[in-house]
């Protein structure tokens, strides 16, 4: 330390974060009717003696306390013979002594770390409930997948640019396969919290970001099946139109900024346009006495199969639009992008924003492509609400699309003539 104010106020931090974890342990102990095994006192003067030890003599001296304190920790519980002394406290005063000396190198992080760990013993008993009612074995197996995705797996794969005009990359790649379980993983947690309570237009909703063409097959069922949700099912299908636009925004933004900025026009007209007609689909049908059940969605987090298979749609698509691109130059891109948009609005908003970011295209030329690969998708989800049995369902749900169509090429249009 430089001076005796700055020594002064890490001694004071180290004090601080033993008070905060002690009087955490005190409150537990008293919680579960039983005597602290080491309480305020103790984790205070764990954290002074960590302090005192980096000060004096260093990294080799904070070795020495830990294991004097380790030590003394493992006989006083032999002494005692108490067999129900958690893990948990013990560890916790280990940590503290860390705590005290990081406190002397850096008090910002030691008191973050800190409030960090008093938070995690404080939710003992949300974190138990959590792990053994809430959360289950296909959560718990999906969201390990997910982390070693993204630890383990994506750091590993290179960054390398391969293919015509080094349109595919492999981390890159990757990194869609990630971004798709991701957003599939936010929207089965959103779903989780709140989609069972607010019906058939929230679930919708959030059916949307895995796909809205499959939400407005699923609810035109619905609607045949029981004529009275007609309009909660309409809204449900018009809300899936929304959360796949902002799907799109969000792929092509960590994609490609430049891309994203290009596509704003076009995403912002379709998705006002979206929203409204769903909000007032949704306002007309909560006047209605009957109060729907929630759409069932799948009970899995996320598919992996379902994301390698849209990440080998998108290498394909990237992959003919970089050879059309080079033998025919960037206007060839148009009907390519196109015909990925009937599969999948994502992989055609994938494939645009990689040729941008390889360079293979000018963002301001990706706007006209991603209006008709959306129009594409439009038209085939105009084409299933068509197909559904009920009559009210597939008037509401088409005249949203033809809305939405329509705001999308004035989107278009009125970004065309900004620019120019």
């Amino acid at each position: 330390m430089e001076t005796d104010a700055e020594l002064f106020f890490a001694l004071a931090e180290a004090l601080g974060i033993g008070l905060l974890i002690g009087i955490e342990r005190e409150q537990q102990a008293h919680r579960s009717g039983k005597e602290a095994s080491a309480g305020v006192r103790t984790f205070t003067l764990a954290s002074l003696v960590g302090a005192l030890s980096m000060l004096a003599g260093g990294v080799p001296l904070l070795a020495v306390a830990v294991v004097i304190v380790g030590v003394v920790r493992v006989a006083w519980i032999v002494v005692r013979g108490d067999q129900t002394v958690g893990l948990t406290t013990s560890l916790a005063l280990i940590t503290v002594v860390l705590l005290g000396a990081l406190a002397i190198e850096t008090a910002t992080m030691a008191a973050g770390v800190a409030v960090l760990i008093a938070s995690l013993l404080a939710a003992r008993e949300v974190l138990h409930n959590f792990s053994r009612t809430v959360l289950t074995a296909v959560e718990l197996r999906d969201g390990l997948i997910l982390g070693v995705a993204i630890l383990v797996i994506l750091p590993a794969l290179p960054n390398l640019d391969v293919g015509p005009g080094g349109a595919l990359n492999p981390r890159n790649l990757f990194i869609i396969i990630v971004l798709i379980m991701s957003i599939g993983a936010a929207g089965h947690i959103a779903t989780r919290v709140v989609g069972a309570r607010l019906g058939l237009p929230l679930s919708g909703f959030l059916s949307g970001f895995v796909s809205s063409t499959a939400t407005i097959a699923a609810l035109g069922r619905r609607a045949g099946d029981k004529p009275d949700e007609v309009r909660s099912a309409s809204a449900g299908a018009a809300l899936s139109s929304v959360s796949s636009l902002m799907q799109i925004g969000i792929i092509l933004f960590a994609l490609s900024p430049a891309m994203f900025a290009a596509g704003v026009p076009v995403l912002l007209g379709a998705g006002l346009a979206a929203a409204l007609y769903g909000a007032a689909t949704f306002l007309l049908s909560i006047h209605g006495d009957n109060k729907p059940e929630a759409l069932e969605l799948p009970t899995q987090v996320f598919s992996v199969k379902g994301a390698v298979k849209f990440m080998l749609i998108v290498a394909s698509v990237m992959l003919v639009s970089a050879i059309l691109s080079e033998r025919f130059g960037s206007g060839a891109v148009l009907p390519a992008v196109t015909l990925a948009g009937l599969v999948s609005t994502n992989s055609a908003a994938v494939a645009l924003a990689s040729l941008v970011g390889a360079g293979q295209m000018p963002a301001i030329d990706g706007a006209l492509p991603l209006a008709a690969a959306l129009s594409a998708n439009t038209a085939v989800r105009l084409w299933i609400s068509l197909r559904a049995s009920e009559a009210s369902y597939r008037r509401s749900v088409s005249g949203g699309l033809v809305i939405q169509l329509v705001a999308l090429w004035a989107g278009w249009w009125l970004g065309e003539f900004i620019l120019a």
